[in-house]
């Protein structure tokens, strides 16, 4: 090994340990209000539609209106300092959650923190594609998704707690005393992604790799270049979108079914329902970047997405969770959906970095992103309320979640059909 090898790859993985922990620190802020959300449903006086617009449209939003500029600046600026601002806009949402009087601020405050979030990721995924190798970008990418299964897994485990200590250590603290718990909660989560953004400034922006033939700063051409790679990207945009749409209803609505349908309490189902979304998240995580790797070896580019047809077929039976005969077998299954989108996550993301050119994954990921957020967030939650509604009012949620959760597996494996026979033909 060369002399300055070994620093390199020590500064290497130590970047790379930094972007995994933004993402964990933004998404534990972005899921924390999940297991909390029939306390914030009672203090704001707010129906399950404002919960699906504050849990979905609040995320949708400002990722549809700054998916093209958001991505043109990924692709061009210092991606490192654009980590650090991300996360002191995700600490600022957070605060201002946690002082909302009523829906319309709590909205807005959603709003950043989602609009922080959904940056974050194809900023953290430019990253770490140009400082891995294209044979190791699926298990690294791996790394990302293992922050982001940290993250959401960590507020539903510390909320109970959280709920019950805060109050208790902050009895004689005047203002703080009077506040609401899941206010409580909100304040020390600002805190703690403060506190998280300190090391971000100390990170490196890598250079460039595996540029293409668009010029830089030419919005038309690169568009026009993405455009050439149509016949692979529609369907899996389809893909990623369906089944990020069963995650999305999944994560907004599982804690009402537990809640109407299983009789059960925050601090029943928080430490179980934490380690399900984290054990789910991390299997998910390990087979999707296993699977692009050994897939794309295997058969080329288009094996890179034989684990996310994987996945997403065996969602289909998984869909069922939520009207399950016990909790129990609800959790079993759950995790079952759960495992499976985070396997297509990471398969269908590690093959658009392996097939697309540098300055296109930016742009590219953004718009997906939007495109999820607009269906994921901001459709999937609505259907799955209105449904309930249209059936037999808000207790059958869970029909309704099956629904759409069958749906949309369906679909997104046939979508990844589709994506894979494009990518063979292109070698």
């Amino acid at each position: 090994m060369a002399a300055g090898a070994a620093p390199r790859a020590a500064l290497r993985q130590a970047s790379i340990a930094l972007v995994t922990l933004a993402v964990f620190s933004g998404t534990a802020a972005r899921y924390v209000l999940s297991p909390m959300q029939e306390l914030v449903q009672a203090d704001l006086g707010i129906d399950d539609n404002h919960v699906a617009l504050l849990q979905g449209l609040s995320i949708a939003l400002p990722t549809a209106l700054l998916s093209i500029p958001l991505g043109r600046i990924v692709d061009r600026a210092n991606r490192a300092r654009l980590l650090v601002l991300l996360a002191l806009a995700c600490a600022a949402g957070s605060l201002l959650t946690a002082l909302a009087s009523g829906f319309a601020l709590a909205f807005v405050a959603r709003m950043i923190v989602g609009a922080a979030v959904v940056a974050a990721q194809p900023t953290a995924l430019s990253l770490v594609a140009d400082l891995t190798q294209p044979a190791e970008r699926g298990r690294m990418i791996t790394l990302i998704s293992l922050g982001q299964a940290l993250g959401g897994s960590l507020g539903y485990v510390v909320v109970g707690p959280l709920l019950h200590a805060l109050p208790a250590a902050l009895a004689g603290a005047g203002a703080l005393a009077a506040l609401a718990p899941w206010r409580l909660v909100l304040l020390a989560t600002a805190g703690a992604v403060l506190a998280a953004t300190v090391p971000l400034a100390f990170m490196r922006e890598p250079e460039r790799s595996e540029l293409g033939s668009a010029p830089a700063g030419d919005l038309r051409a690169a568009l026009r270049e993405l455009a050439s790679y149509r016949g692979f990207l529609l369907p899996l945009v389809a893909g990623m979108v369906t089944v990020g749409m069963a995650d999305a209803a999944a994560s907004i609505w599982a804690v009402p079914v537990l809640t109407r349908q299983y009789g059960q309490k925050p601090e029943d189902f928080g430490a179980w329902l934490g380690l399900l979304n984290l054990v789910s998240n991390i299997v998910g995580a390990v087979l999707g970047g296993w699977t692009a790797d050994w897939g794309q070896r295997r058969r080329g580019r288009s094996g890179a997405l034989l684990g996310a047809l994987a996945g997403a077929a065996l969602s289909i039976p998984a869909a069922f969770y939520p009207v399950m005969p016990d909790v129990t077998t609800f959790a079993w299954a759950m995790g079952l959906f759960l495992t499976c989108g985070a396997w297509v996550s990471i398969a269908a993301t590690a093959s658009v970095m392996v097939v697309l050119p540098n300055e296109l994954r930016g742009t590219f990921i953004c718009l997906l992103v939007a495109a999820i957020g607009l269906t994921a967030y901001g459709i999937a939650p609505l259907l799955v309320s209105f449904g309930s509604r249209a059936v037999a009012g808000h207790a059958n949620i869970a029909l309704s979640l099956t629904v759409v959760g069958l749906a949309t597996s369906v679909l997104g494996t046939l979508a990844f059909l589709a994506a894979m026979r494009d990518a063979r033909r292109r070698g």
